[in-house]
């Protein structure tokens, strides 16, 4: 098991007071193959229809590898995470309960075929990627994971890992304000989304607390074999997991997720980064004793080879 991981970002100062990091849905994956497996026509629809209940985390292995830091973290002027592996990285990362009518006992009961396929992603587990020049297959696959794990091995240097979070336990959403109308019909008190407005029309809601609390209200107590807390969350699965499908094929939605700081081991700053961010998040690292923890390293450019060194 790997004791550490990486990964790769801009520079974003927000990202060391509110510690969330994106996770990208199908709709906004770099390569045109994610989450698509081979299939026929019959199963074209299928397939564009499939897996967009879950966020894809990226991490790496390496934290020195030139294209990387070229393409995801702004051209050497963003940062390089490492996380311990020790810890969990993410709290809220398990799919919700979801129930279906029995009519013989005429009550809601969970489905436990929809909830052991939502368990079979390993959602919030760290899983390495495999390689393969030939994609899965949408018929014929040992495991759903190969859908999730299994890339060009174009890809190789990448040396990535996943962790695939479901959609509906986002921390916030970052949404255009044209959706916000629509957002607003399925919480009955808006003022709980949290909305924080953000430049170019963005806003970033709470979605997810908001509809707990809805259905915290609508439901008083356990229900036969439901606890209430399965129902709490079966409902808020039943009322959103549709819409978030909409809303996720929109690319300008980010769906984030909140990191456990103890978890956060070092930050590596790319050689070109602005000296007033690196600055800013230096000293809000030593001023936090949260942080403190938090080792700092500075890349420079290798005067003999094409390769980063980094320093304390």
């Amino acid at each position: 098991m790997l004791e550490k991981i990486y990964k790769y970002m801009p520079l974003r100062r927000e990202f060391f007071d509110n510690f969330l990091i994106r996770g990208s849905q199908k709709y906004a994956l770099n390569d045109p193959f994610e989450l698509r497996p081979s299939s026929g026509e019959i199963f074209k629809k299928l397939v564009d229809n499939a897996y967009y209940e879950f966020a894809i985390v990226s991490l790496s292995e390496t934290n020195n590898n030139l294209l990387m830091w070229s393409h995801y973290a702004n051209q050497h002027k963003g940062i390089v995470i490492e996380f311990d592996t020790n810890y969990l990285l993410f709290e809220n990362h398990k799919p919700y309960p979801i129930t279906t009518y029995d009519s013989d006992l005429e009550a809601e009961v969970l489905d436990e075929e929809e909830i052991n396929k939502r368990l079979s992603i390993n959602s919030g587990e760290i899983q390495r990627v495999r390689y393969n020049s030939k994609r899965p297959s949408y018929k014929d696959f040992e495991n759903i994971l190969e859908h999730f794990l299994v890339k060009s091995d174009e890809w190789i240097y990448e040396k990535e890992h996943r962790i695939i979070l479901p959609l509906v336990t986002a921390d916030r959403i970052v949404v255009h304000e044209s959706h916000l109308p629509d957002i607003e019909f399925y919480v009955q008190e808006p003022e709980n989304l949290e909305r924080e407005d953000l430049p170019n029309n963005m806003v970033m809601i709470n979605l997810r607390e908001a509809l707990i609390v809805d259905a915290e209200w609508l439901i008083r107590q356990d229900d036969g074999d439901l606890s209430r807390e399965e129902l709490v969350l079966a409902l808020v699965d039943n009322t959103i997991n549709e819409y978030l499908q909409r809303l996720s094929e929109d690319p300008r939605t980010i769906f984030l997720y909140k990191v456990d700081p103890i978890a956060i081991k070092s930050v590596y700053f790319g050689c070109k980064v602005d000296s007033l961010d690196k600055g800013y998040v230096i000293d809000l690292i030593k001023s936090n004793r949260d942080l403190k923890h938090i080792e700092i390293f500075h890349a420079e450019v290798s005067d003999e080879r094409f390769e980063l060194n980094f320093k304390n």
